[in-house]
Formats: C-alpha cells, sequence, structure tokens
C-alpha cells in the first residue's frame, strides 16, 4: 500500500475535519473522502465516526492509526538508512586520458584529489583524442584530459589546462645544435638521423608525422616508445633525435639542447566534458588539479 494514505489518515484524525485535512496534505476534499471510504470499504469497519463538526477516531481506526504511524516511522528509517548507505559509497567519476596525462593523473594528480574528495572514485580510461571526445560526447565518459589541436564537437565544452609547442630534441654535443642555435632548425640536416617517435594511433604521433610532413623529412630508421618522458631520455643516451612538446622537457628535466620549430606548432590540453551536463565540483577540482600542475611546471 502507498504509506501517503496513512499520512492522510493521521491528518484526518489529528484536523478533526476532511476539509482541515485535505488542505495540509495538498489534496483536494473529494479525493481524500474517496481514500477514506475505499479504506473503510477494504477493512469492512468505519474509521471515524462525528461528534459535533469534528470526525473522531473509532476504536478500530484507533488501532488503524496506531499501526499508520507505526509504520511511517518504519518507513523513516529506511530512507535515513538508504541515505546513510549512499554517504557512505563513493561516487563515481569517470575519467578518459591519452596515455602521456593519465600518468600525470595517476602520480601527480590523485592524491590530492583523494584528499580533497575522498567518497569519489575515479574510473580512469585511456586512448586517443578522438575516442576521447567521443566518449565526453555520447556520455560514457564524464571528463576527459586530452591534447588537441583543432576545435571540440558543438555538444562538448572545455577548460583550457595549458598552451603548449613542439620542440627539436638533440643529443647532447649533436654537431648540429650550434648551426640550429644561429641559424634555426634546419631538418634536411637531420635526414640521416635515427627519428625517435611516439607509439602509433596517438595525437602525438599524428603531429610528430605532419611536421615531419611538413619539412618534407622521410627518416630512414624509426624508433617508437610508448612514454614520451621515454622518448626524451632516449635522445639524452644519444639513441636519435625527437620532437616533443615542451612540457615534456620540463617534466624529464633531460639536458638536452631543445629549439622551436619555425612557424611554431602549437597544440593544447583541455579538460573536456558535455556541454549539457556541466562540471560537478569533484570534476571541476580535476580540472583545476591538471592546471596547477602545468603551472608549477611552467614557473620551474
Amino acid at each position: 500500500m502507498n504509506t501517503r494514505i496513512y499520512e492522510y489518515i493521521i491528518a484526518v484524525a489529528e484536523e478533526g475535519t476532511v476539509t482541515k485535512a485535505a488542505q495540509r496534505c495538498f489534496i483536494s476534499q473529494p479525493a481524500l473522502s474517496q481514500h477514506i471510504k475505499t479504506l473503510e470499504k477494504t477493512y469492512g469497519f468505519s474509521l471515524f465516526e462525528k461528534k459535533g463538526n469534528a470526525l473522531i477516531p473509532t476504536r478500530q481506526g484507533e488501532i488503524f492509526l496506531s499501526t499508520a504511524k507505526r509504520m511511517l516511522q518504519v518507513e523513516r528509517e529506511i530512507l535515513q538508512e538508504i541515505e546513510r548507505h549512499k554517504q557512505s559509497v563513493p561516487a563515481l567519476c569517470r575519467v578518459f586520458t591519452d596515455i602521456h596525462m593519465r600518468n600525470i593523473l595517476l602520480d601527480q594528480i590523485i592524491p590530492d584529489f583523494s584528499a580533497l574528495y575522498p567518497h569519489v572514485r575515479l574510473s580512469i580510461l585511456s586512448g586517443d583524442t578522438e575516442t576521447a571526445l567521443e566518449f565526453v560526447e555520447n556520455g560514457l565518459a564524464d571528463i576527459a584530459f586530452i591534447p588537441i589541436c583543432g576545435s571540440c564537437p558543438s555538444k562538448v565544452a572545455s577548460i583550457p589546462i595549458e598552451q603548449n609547442q613542439y620542440m627539436l630534441l638533440l643529443p647532447p654535443g649533436h654537431p648540429c645544435a650550434e648551426i640550429f642555435r644561429q641559424n634555426g632548425v634546419r631538418f634536411e640536416l637531420l635526414q640521416q638521423e635515427t627519428f625517435l617517435l611516439n607509439s602509433n594511433h596517438s595525437l602525438f604521433r599524428t603531429m610528430q608525422d605532419q611536421i615531419l610532413l611538413r619539412y618534407g623529412i622521410k627518416p630512414e630508421k624509426t624508433v617508437s616508445a610508448h612514454s614520451m618522458t621515454r622518448l626524451a631520455f632516449l635522445v639524452q643516451e644519444g639513441k636519435g633525435v625527437s620532437l616533443l612538446p615542451d612540457s615534456i622537457l620540463a617534466a624529464s628535466k633531460v639536458r638536452c639542447p631543445a629549439f622551436p620549430l619555425d612557424p611554431p606548432w602549437r597544440f593544447r590540453h583541455i579538460a573536456a566534458y558535455r556541454r549539457s551536463d556541466g562540471l560537478d565540483p569533484a570534476e571541476a577540482c580535476l580540472a583545476d588539479l591538471f592546471i596547477r600542475h602545468y603551472q608549477h611546471l611552467s614557473a620551474k
């Protein structure tokens, strides 16, 4: 039975009239009268009797009222217990990142985030930028932290995390370093070099390939690595040259000659979310922590 009917009967007993009880319960008088008649017909006894202008419970009505109050109390206890359970169960935030930002999330962001939102559990997905935007647009991810060159789909909004640009990284003592310092990067001098590139199927590898195409370079030998930080260290070890974002150079702290491209090859990291959903406080906190992380790197 809908426990709302118990509230109606209790209201009639306390108010003494159907009219006042109907007003208190925000129900029409005829509807409340019909509820009473239906109950009386179901149980086979009258719930109220009239004394003067007031309705008072019959003996059977008193028994019904006593039980109704206990039922409502049980319902309140159930709802309170459910609410306590909700508060104790971690909320879920689905976060999509590319591989590089996933490492930052795990190592730098989550410890601070967990201290601020201990009841929020993060479900972390990783993949390329195109997949991330599809997941956000279709409601399969709540927020995505990704690199991007162009614009987001119309249903996806974004917060800028940082601006970035690609740099040419040479091993320490490379003979072209002094030439590039004086005259700028000349890719034709690197035609015989081994190019250390990001793994396939990532936006970073796509941008590296586009840069090489722009300057007409077809490396005779390439070596791929999943981590761009690993690429930076391979360059430092003299294994080849690479094209890497300047934020990677700052984070990895490698000691290698690095040169900007002319014209610059820029991109940005963003926090992407579905425009219709907006950001909840926990998601906004994640974005802020990423912004602070990159600001800290830039300040070094």
